[in-house]
């Protein structure tokens, strides 16, 4: 018998516009929780939507930066 995992996908627009609404500190943590998740389980079925969340609050960090120049 194989063992069926479900991927829970991510709202890709509406993760976007969250992080807009959350400070560095919280976009850093999340960045931070995710790559540990990630790392401890690499085949876990939600590593796909970690790994998204990251990649969206390092866009939001670099947008921010880009904001100051």
């Amino acid at each position: 018998m194989t063992q069926q995992t479900e991927m829970t996908p991510i709202q890709h627009g509406e993760y976007q516009t969250r992080t807009r609404g959350m400070d560095e500190s919280a976009l850093r943590f999340v960045i931070s929780d995710c790559r540990n998740a990630i790392g401890a389980m690499p085949d876990n079925p939600k590593a796909g939507y970690y790994a998204d969340e990251i990649h969206y609050c390092c866009m939001e960090l670099g947008r921010r930066k880009n904001l100051l120049k």
